[in-house]
């Protein structure tokens, strides 16, 4: 009895990280708190421990907070103790979820759950829209212009975060789609049709570029499980040309998006004479001094403590103003974990990321492959890793689909 308690409210304490993560964020580290304290009270682990590395799924998923290991090897060559526990912090989630998986008992879990947090999560991911859009309706209302787009539209979240959450909850729906189309009831269906619709316009209005590209990712890896998994050959081609349509559609209905595509695809390929898109040709800059760092820092990085320091210190130097002045991070998580914590660093998150998606490819693991490559694609642009959106986003994610991934074969 008092096992299935601690198990329920486990279990709970996921659908409502699953759920809150893309409504409100910042009550999430709440139930965390909650499920670490019923961790510790159920004593799993006093059990689990002593097998831990004797047995291989709880040993491979302990493995995963290894990144949070390295950043505490980061203090020792740090002098900036204060950044340094600000950092850790907001990383914590990389060590919580691994160790309280790799201990907890979670052989209960099978793929109902996980279809049960995915339909939470996108439940989330609806109230989560409509509450960005009822805040733009209010500021539309005040006459702010461009009350419905980009920054403005997504309130308190970055508009790249919220459009990967969107993605995700997109790559399940069509996941589901594609390989349990034959069982799943009308209603069902068509309730997944109009949310493809929903979230395909929200990123529009989000504008996210990075948005944008998952979105096509998405619609190719769905058109080539039709084509070479399911031989379904005309089928794929036809929706991934009726998709690439819509997306070609999308970009004349909201011009505010495509003027950023456009501005953005100007300055990477230098087609004009002062660059067009500020925030890609920042990131160019921000690019360049992170780069300059790693290469004065390449063995070991700067330290988890003094990275922001040299990083703002560089910026300074290079008279990159607006970097300085806002003291951004790298805006590229592989440059920012690479500054940080050198070779042993980047080395480890290349890891956690190519060999899931290696095991899930192999295994035909659609969702678990479409996350890790939506984070792994997303961090080319944003430091995911600086933020608790991302943190906790990823790491909770990946905990989860992982788990029940070795332990159900969940699609």
């Amino acid at each position: 009895m008092r096992k299935r308690i601690h198990q329920q409210i486990f279990w709970y304490c996921c659908l409502g990280i699953a759920f809150m993560l893309p409504v409100w964020g910042k009550l999430v580290p709440s139930i965390i708190v909650f499920l670490i304290l019923n961790w510790l009270i159920s004593g799993d682990y006093l059990r689990t421990i002593p097998v831990l590395f004797s047995d291989k799924n709880r040993r491979n998923t302990l493995l995963f907070a290894g990144l949070y290991v390295f950043y505490l090897f980061g203090l020792l060559y740090s002098s900036n103790y204060t950044y340094a526990s600000f950092d850790l912090e907001v990383k914590l989630s990389l060590l919580i979820f691994p160790l309280i998986f790799s201990t907890a008992d979670v052989g209960f879990l099978n793929s109902k759950h996980l279809r049960l947090i995915m339909h939470v999560y996108l439940a989330g991911c609806v109230v989560g829209s409509l509450l960005l859009l009822g805040h733009a309706f209010t500021l539309w209302r005040d006459g702010i212009p461009g009350a419905f787009y980009y920054m403005k539209l997504s309130w308190y979240f970055h508009s790249a975060y919220f459009a990967m959450y969107l993605n995700f909850a997109m790559a399940f729906i069509v996941m589901e789609l594609l390989r349990r189309f034959r069982i799943l009831s009308v209603p069902l269906k068509t309730v997944y049709y109009l949310l493809l619709t929903w979230f395909f316009v929200f990123i529009f209005l989000l504008s996210s570029k990075m948005g944008l590209i998952c979105m096509v990712l998405i619609a190719a890896l769905g058109a080539a499980e039709l084509i070479f998994r399911q031989k379904k050959t005309f089928l794929g081609l036809g929706l991934i040309i009726l998709f690439l349509m819509f997306v070609r559609a999308g970009l004349h209905v909201f011009s505010g998006t495509s003027d950023r595509v456009m501005q953005s695809t100007e300055t990477l390929t230098h087609a004009a004479a002062q660059p067009a898109s500020k925030s890609t040709s920042d990131r160019i800059d921000i690019w360049k001094v992170s780069l300059d760092i790693i290469k004065s820092n390449i063995w070991i990085g700067v330290g988890t403590g003094d990275v922001k320091d040299v990083l703002i210190g560089k910026y300074k130097e290079k008279k990159v103003e607006e970097a300085f002045e806002l003291k951004l991070n790298a805006h590229n998580q592989y440059l920012q974990t690479f500054m940080t914590l050198g070779i042993p660093g980047i080395a480890t998150l290349l890891l956690m990321l190519l060999l899931p998606m290696v095991y899930a490819f192999r295994h035909r693991y659609f969702l678990y492959f479409v996350f890790v490559l939506l984070f792994s694609v997303n961090i080319m642009v944003e430091s995911m890793f600086e933020t608790q959106a991302g943190v906790i986003w990823y790491a909770f994610f990946n905990i989860i689909l992982y788990t029940l991934v070795k332990t159900t074969k969940a699609p």
